[in-house]
């Protein structure tokens, strides 16, 4: 007897197992037996047993083969973003002598947070306190310093990928220290404009990093980077159309790849979450010593934010399909303003024009809003002091050149974070007799 194998939907073992029964009753009327103990039945039942358990693992994709699915269309989970600070460095007395700050000195809290390190903010420049002054101040950023970490070596081949070895990368803070990606090249090479870094006696050229391959050249030192998973991809190879529409028979590298036998470094931030948000006067740990000076942050650290998890990039996914790469519509702008910055939680893009009758044609005005944790927004009132220790002008910046970079020709946008007007309601509230008036003052509270 020949049993029909049931549609793989979405049904259970007892679904599956009454199914078979269904049908032995209608083409097997003169088996009458259907007792567990029957041999046909442990047949039906084992068969029944072995396609639910199929159709559970086919339902039961593992969190790698989404990732996959969105990196195949452009799309990785956003890193974290790492808090900046601006730290003061201050010698007393004043020294007669320049004292230098170098670039990557390390400042930590002076106590560790609850269960694990304290953390380490890293500065983003070189300072200088000049003699007979007793202070300079220098941008921090809460990470850990990769320096020169050999990723591989270049195969000469397209579509060749590295990885960091201690990922995630920060996500970008507008410093292009960020992340360096340098392939060792020669003196002529190099010639007398192209960025280079030097190591240990050997240059290596500077790459840029890309959002695509599109539109780029063998020319284009360039790649496109998963900074939560440090994955770095190189140009692939691929069979373009030729002038009469038909594809090329030889399939061409779309940018520069890593010359065959030539060494790949990195120089990269890692870490970054919202470990790094501490408050003001707790830097104060100069893990790099420097004699006789002293370090604090006057105001605290602000934009660190944890990565992007899986259900929110399924989410936002096809979202980002259909987004633009050019700020055209107002609602572009906004997307531009709260994509390029984990500081910003809502933008308002408007033209001077709709305010101002006499306004410049073409300019653009996006004002922003800081983002607050939950914790910081409490139940109720949120003051206005502790929005404005959120305003940095590092966040600002940020926003500002990639609005730049995206903005139409012959326009002008400028990003500034919004101001405030105190509000104050009196409402007359109708309560239930049933309710609970501290319980309804509450909710009232919390809505307005």
């Amino acid at each position: 007897m020949t049993i029909p194998v049931p549609n793989l939907d979405d049904r259970d073992f007892p679904a599956l197992l009454s199914e078979a029964r269904q049908w032995i009753e209608q083409h097997a009327p003169g088996w009458t037996d259907l007792s567990p103990s029957d041999p046909g039945m442990v047949v039906v039942e084992l068969f029944a047993y072995l396609t639910d358990l199929m159709i559970y693992r086919l339902n039961r994709l593992p969190e790698k083969a989404y990732m996959e699915f969105l990196r195949l269309t452009g799309l990785t989970l956003r890193p974290p973003a790492a808090a900046a600070v601006t730290l003061r460095l201050q010698v007393d007395p004043a020294s007669d002598q320049p004292i230098e700050v170098p670039q990557g000195t390390r400042v930590a809290a002076n106590r560790p947070a609850a269960g694990g390190e304290p953390p380490v903010f890293v500065t983003a420049k070189a300072a200088t306190i000049p003699a007979g002054a007793g202070s300079v101040e220098v941008l921090a950023h809460h990470c850990d310093l990769i320096q020169g970490e050999l990723a591989g070596v270049g195969t000469g081949q397209p579509g060749q990928t590295v990885t960091a070895q201690r990922p995630p990368v920060v996500a970008p803070t507008g410093d292009e220290l960020d992340l360096i990606v340098g392939v060792e090249s020669t003196a002529a090479e190099l010639g007398d404009r192209a960025p280079a870094i030097q190591l240990a006696g050997t240059a290596y050229r500077v790459w840029q990093e890309a959002t695509s391959f599109v539109n780029l050249g063998p020319t284009d030192y360039v790649y496109v980077v998963d900074r939560l998973a440090g994955l770095i991809t190189f140009a692939p190879a691929v069979r373009m159309p030729d002038a009469s529409g038909e594809l090329s028979d030889i399939a061409q590298a779309m940018a520069a790849v890593p010359p065959a036998g030539r060494t790949i470094r990195l120089w990269y931030r890692r870490g970054g979450g919202p470990a790094g948000n501490v408050a003001a006067g707790t830097l104060t740990v100069l893990r790099d010593p420097i004699p006789a000076v002293k370090v604090t942050n006057p105001a605290p650290a602000m934009g660190g934010r944890p990565a992007e998890d899986l259900e929110n990039a399924l989410i936002r996914g096809p979202q980002e399909v259909h987004a633009v790469e050019r700020a055209i519509t107002a609602h572009d702008y906004e997307a531009v303003a709260k994509r390029s910055s984990g500081a910003v939680v809502r933008a308002r893009a408007f033209t001077m024009a709709e305010l101002w009758r006499h306004a410049r044609p073409g300019t653009v005005q996006v004002l922003l809003v800081p983002f607050l944790s939950a914790e910081e927004q409490g139940p109720g009132h949120v003051p206005r002091t502790l929005i404005a220790e959120h305003e940095t002008e590092a966040a600002r910046s940020q926003i500002q050149t990639a609005l730049d970079q995206r903005r139409p020709l012959g326009t002008t946008c400028t990003a500034n974070w919004a101001r405030y007007k105190t509000v104050k309601v009196a409402a007359r509230v109708v309560v239930r007799r049933e309710e609970n008036l501290e319980a309804v003052r509450t909710r009232v509270e919390q809505r307005l």
